[in-house]
C-alpha cells in the first residue's frame, strides 16, 4: 500500500494550479482594475468641478476666474490650455481638499468656459474601456487620451 503522492501527481496538481492562477489573472487584470478606479475618481472630480462652476454661474451670473481655462469647449483646446491648479474663485463652492486633489499627477482637470456660460471639464483616462469612448466625447493628444463632461 502506497502512502503519499508520487512526483507525477504533485506536478499535475501544480500545473493545474498554475493554469487556474493564469486564467484568474487574465480575467481580472488587476492593472486594468486600478486604471478603471483612477478613471472613476477623475470622472467624479470632474463632475464635482462642473457642478461647482454651475453653482457659481447661477449665483453670480458670470464665469469664474479659473487660471489656464480655455475660451472654448473643444476638447483639444481645453487640454491645450493646460491643467487647472488655482480655483480660488470657486472657494465657496468647493471643499478645501479639492484643490489639493486635482494637482496630483494623474488627477489633473482641464476646463473650458465659453462666454455664453457653456462649460466642459476634461480629464485624462488610462483604462482601455474608457479610451474606446474617446472617439465619441473626448480627444487624444499623444500619448494620452482625454474625456470631457458633459459628454
Amino acid at each position: 500500500m502506497q502512502k503519499g503522492f508520487t512526483l507525477v501527481e504533485v506536478l499535475i496538481v501544480l500545473v493545474l494550479l498554475a493554469v487556474l492562477a493564469i486564467v484568474t489573472l487574465v480575467t481580472l487584470n488587476p492593472l486594468e482594475q486600478v486604471r478603471r478606479a483612477k478613471d472613476a475618481a477623475n470622472r467624479e472630480n470632474a463632475t464635482t468641478l462642473l457642478n461647482a462652476i454651475g453653482r457659481y454661474q447661477a449665483t453670480t451670473e458670470k464665469n469664474p476666474q479659473i487660471s489656464a481655462s480655455a475660451n472654448s469647449t473643444n476638447c483639444s483646446d481645453i487640454v491645450g490650455a493646460g491643467p487647472v491648479f488655482d480655483l480660488t474663485s470657486l472657494g465657496n463652492e468647493l471643499l478645501d481638499w479639492f484643490s489639493q486633489e486635482i494637482t496630483k499627477a494623474d488627477s489633473l482637470l482641464y476646463v473650458g468656459l465659453e462666454k455664453e456660460g457653456r462649460t466642459r471639464v476634461c480629464y485624462k483616462v488610462s483604462a482601455i474601456s474608457n479610451i474606446a469612448k474617446v472617439a465619441q466625447s473626448g480627444c487624444g493628444i499623444l500619448p494620452y487620451s482625454y474625456l470631457c463632461l458633459p459628454e
